[in-house]
């Protein structure tokens, strides 16, 4: 696993109060689990959402900067992960080669922070941006 990767490696809770949520109701928590599979970098997320209902999703892909096609979503055919210039980890969810989601990843000084954001692109050109904090697990 390449060096950029290493410290978004761990176990990662959601602090809800500390997040801006454009997208909806704020969920009650949350978690990510960041992990290396080989090449792979693996995304666990977990979700409680506002009203109480339990939301996992996983994610797999190489930090390689190139799309992977997606068959087990009907939204997105291609993902893509890479490492930005600045540090930051960042995926994109494509449909027919354009963005519909962005998440970006940066971590604070002391790699304790991570802070997501999240955009979502809409069809009528503008977006909502979710942003959340998660604290590294202890």
């Amino acid at each position: 696993m390449s060096d950029p990767i290493v410290p978004f490696l761990g176990d990662w809770i959601l602090d809800v109060d500390e997040s801006d949520f454009e997208q909806g109701d704020p969920p009650q928590g949350g978690s990510c689990g960041i992990s290396a599979d080989g090449m792979r970098i693996v995304f666990k997320m977990v979700t409680i959402d506002s009203k109480g209902e339990r939301i996992e999703a996983e994610l797999k892909g190489v930090p390689d900067g190139r799309p992977k096609k997606m068959e087990e979503s009907g939204l997105i055919d291609a993902m893509v992960l890479f490492v930005r210039d600045d540090g930051a980890l960042v995926s994109e969810a494509r449909r027919g080669g354009a963005a519909l989601m962005t998440a970006v990843r940066k971590l604070s000084d002391d790699a304790a922070t991570m802070t997501i954001t999240q955009t979502v692109h809409l069809p009528d050109d503008t977006s909502v941006v979710d942003t959340t904090i998660y604290r590294r697990a202890q």
